[in-house]
Order: C-alpha cells, then structure tokens, then sequence
C-alpha cells in the first residue's frame, strides 16, 4: 500500500515541474532577441512551430530551444499551415535570416531570425454559466 503512495506522490512532483520547464527557452537572457540560426536543420528538422500571424512564425528546433521568424512581406497561408518546409539556400544544414519558408506552394522569406521565449501562453477560456 506504501508503494503506490510514494509513486503517486514521485509522478505529481514530475507533473508539477512540466509548466516550469516549458517556460524555459534553452537562451541566456542576453541572447534573446539576437539574430540566431538554427543548425542542421537541413538533416534533423524542426520540432515545432507556431504561426504568428502572416508575418512570423515561432520555430523551435530538436534542442525545444525556441527562434522567432519574422517574415519579409506576407505570408498568407502561414496561419493555416499544418506543416511548413524550409529552404536553407544553396543546399546548407543550417536556417538563417536568408533562408526560406515553404508554405503551402508559397515561398516566404525570412527577414529575421533571433531567439526567442517562445510563443506566448494562450489565454484560458472562462466558462460561462
């Protein structure tokens, strides 16, 4: 009976800590806001990404270190995007702030790549009634 009290305790001790590490962006405060590019992305990936508007877009690489995409001009299907691609330009592992976008047949270029928080929590929904 002990047992299964201690692994419940161990297992809401780990729930407890996941909002606190999410928060963590894997940056010393000093690189946010920097211009970063995110490595070997051409080979391993992204991890995820979050559409901010047709104008940016929160990228977060396999370390979940997070990098925010500002787009030059619009990038119109970019809120809707399931998935996005990325052109590393001239056949390079790594995204910088010359690379592109591929989204939905569209092709949006970066205009700036820094570190970033990540996006920002979303808003709890209030039940009504």
């Amino acid at each position: 009976m002990i047992r299964p009290l201690i692994l419940a305790a161990t297992a809401a001790a780990s729930l407890a800590a996941v909002p606190a590490m999410a928060k963590q962006s894997g940056w010393r405060p000093d690189q946010i806001g920097k211009e970063m590019s995110i490595p070997f992305i051409g080979t391993i990936g992204l991890y995820n990404f979050q559409a901010d508007s047709d104008r940016g877009v929160w990228l977060q690489d396999q370390q979940r270190r997070w990098y925010y995409a500002r787009i030059a001009g619009v990038c119109t299907g970019l809120p809707y995007a399931l998935k996005i691609g990325v052109d590393t330009r001239f056949g390079g592992t790594q995204l910088d702030r010359t690379g592109i976008l591929l989204v939905d047949g569209q092709r949006c270029h970066i205009d700036s790549l820094t570190a970033s928080n990540g996006p920002p929590p979303k808003p709890k929904k209030v039940k009504k009634g």
